[in-house]
């Protein structure tokens, strides 16, 4: 399967696609008002993109804060909108390239 959608950073434990930079940009915001052990508001929808892949971060790394699209297996449960922490999965990506406005609008990532 492929799936289209802002990519903002990744690597480390943070790794997931958004609907649109708007949505990666409210996310950022939302964490960055967080209080440590206080509630966790709910964050835009995205899907994460699995960890331990040294390979995918290193292809996406000159991809970041853009526009991408990328192919992999969707787990099961992975489309509930809530995105999840620490690379949690959702998408497990065998590949990451550029998307390009020819073919249309990004997918919705939920």
């Amino acid at each position: 399967m492929q799936v289209a959608g802002y990519l903002g950073n990744c690597a480390g434990y943070d790794c997931h696609l958004f609907v649109d930079k708007a949505g990666w940009t409210e996310s950022t915001r939302v964490l960055e008002l967080t209080k440590p052990g206080g509630p966790l508001p709910d964050p835009p929808p995205s899907i994460g993109i699995g960890g331990e892949n040294e390979a995918f971060d290193r292809k996406a790394a000159p991809l970041q804060n853009s526009y991408v699209v990328i192919s992999g297996r969707v787990d099961k449960d992975s489309c509930d909108g809530r995105g999840g922490t620490d690379r949690s999965s959702g998408i497990n990506p065998t590949d990451i390239r550029a998307w390009t406005p020819a073919e249309g609008a990004p997918a919705n990532t939920h």
